[in-house]
């Protein structure tokens, strides 16, 4: 399975504040604002939220064509 994007790097903002960057699947680069303790956890929430955005949106488009 292709992955739909690629999380790239999480800089602390402010805080607990983290800006998380990641390139799309049409190849743009983009960013999610998360509040977490660590890096690391910014980043598994970011995937977290990644994975539903685009699961949910292929299920829409599955959906459609049934």
């Amino acid at each position: 399975m292709k992955k739909d994007y690629e999380i790239l790097i999480a800089t602390q903002v402010r805080g607990k504040w983290w800006r998380v960057d990641y390139v799309n699947k049409e190849g743009r680069m983009e960013f999610e604002t998360v509040e977490a303790l660590d890096a690391q956890e910014a980043i598994s929430i970011t995937g977290n939220i990644l994975y539903r955005r685009y699961r949910t949106s292929d299920k829409k488009s599955h959906n459609k064509n049934k």
